[in-house]
């Protein structure tokens, strides 16, 4: 046998060999290799088939940093969880507790987006993306929807809606006031069906090619002035909340608005790309779904506390309370120097004295000067002496 040996070239080295007075050259690029089978595949194995607009392989990996991100802090919650579970506190377990669900929640969504799953095709309204090498020929294209993203919601909304409440009244009703059970439940079903309204609208209108997508489009944002409205009275109004903590839900109330931008332009409107549509709503979730969470439950654990709760009252109700408790007896005409009250027949037939505050002005035609016994001593009859001198 002949030929050359081995010439080094690195990873990238070239084995040469001759068998049977052949050179056969195998070429390994074992670096290249190990690159391509590391890096994000799931475009690859989960293919966008049928589709003329959806998510690429650079649209996938920035969803895969999310989602490393809603695992980070599943897994961070979880140990805070237990430690405190040790201490006994049991009002920074129940506050760990939606943030926790609101990360696993996402994580899981965010999981199965970057997977390229959890999707369906539907035909766009309008055609403003243009694609270089359409697939079905249809003209709009179609276009990825992601349902599974309203699934998330679905379930981690009032886990959010949850946290708001729990952090004003843990930091703004004082030791000596109530809380009514009855009105934080009662406010809370309110803004969470709200919120469930606006999800299902914007899924339903996500699903229909049509210009009625519209339609729901308006439910959605009507629905969400409700919940806002709701939020505004209960956080502002009747829980006092201010400074810095209101801020940040005011805050949180605007970029609530730009959820349904980011359907308009995706979704509805089919005016930015589906792997802008996953930046848009990447950083709006992370906004509201991880940093807004965390910041709540630091708040819970510096400055909360519970307060005492009761069934039916409680602060916010404490005017109604006190209008209710004022005397419900018919308030006396008399004032300080008027003549007396005028007696009943029953007062009258028992003989009992007309009670007075002020002097008293003489008899008049409505009240004539009673007969119960004599006045003067003309008046005493002579056939008592003795009463007679001593009157």
């Amino acid at each position: 046998m002949g030929g050359k040996g081995i010439k080094g070239r690195g990873l990238t080295g070239i084995v040469g060999r001759c068998v049977y007075g052949k050179k056969v050259v195998v070429r390994s690029r074992m670096s290249e290799y190990f690159l391509k089978a590391s890096g994000n595949q799931a475009v690859n194995v989960n293919p966008p088939t049928g589709l003329d607009y959806h998510i690429t392989k650079q649209g996938s990996s920035w969803l895969w940093a999310v989602t490393s991100v809603f695992g980070l802090l599943v897994v961070v919650y979880a140990i805070l969880f237990f430690i405190a579970e040790m201490r006994s506190n049991s009002l920074t377990r129940y506050s760990l507790a939606a943030p926790f669900l609101i990360s696993f929640f996402m994580f899981f969504f965010y999981f199965t987006y970057a997977s390229n799953l959890g999707w369906t095709g539907i035909q766009a309204e309008f055609g403003h993306v243009k694609v270089d090498n359409p697939v079905t020929g249809l003209t709009p294209g179609v276009r990825q929807i992601f349902y599974s993203r309203f699934v998330a919601w679905f379930l981690s909304w009032p886990l959010v809606l949850f946290l708001i409440e729990l952090s004003s009244v843990s930091t703004t009703v004082q030791h000596s006031d109530t809380l009514s059970v009855l009105d934080m439940i009662h406010t809370l079903l309110v803004q969470i069906f709200s919120a469930y309204f606006w999800i299902i609208a914007l899924l339903v209108g996500a699903l229909i090619r049509s210009t009625y997508k519209w339609g729901y489009f308006t439910f959605g944002a009507v629905s969400m002035l409700i919940m806002e409205a709701i939020l505004i009275r209960r956080q502002f109004v009747t829980l006092k909340t201010r400074a810095f903590n209101g801020a940040m839900l005011g805050f949180i109330m605007v970029i609530v608005w730009l959820y349904f931008i980011c359907w308009g332009l995706s979704e509805g409107g089919n005016r930015i790309q589906p792997d802008s549509e996953a930046v848009f709503y990447g950083i709006l979730d992370l906004i509201l779904f991880a940093i807004y969470p965390a910041y709540l439950l630091f708040i819970i654990k510096a400055f909360g506390d519970w307060p005492a709760f009761s069934w039916r009252g409680g602060f916010a109700r404490r005017t109604d309370e006190e209008h209710l408790e004022k005397p419900s007896g018919q308030p006396s005409v008399r004032q300080s120097g008027e003549t007396a009250v005028p007696q009943t027949h029953a007062n009258h037939a028992a003989g009992a004295p007309a009670a007075a505050t002020g002097p008293a002005l003489g008899p008049t035609a409505e009240h004539p000067p009673s007969a119960a016994g004599p006045t003067t001593m003309a008046e005493i009859p002579a056939a008592n002496p003795i009463a007679r001198e001593t009157a």
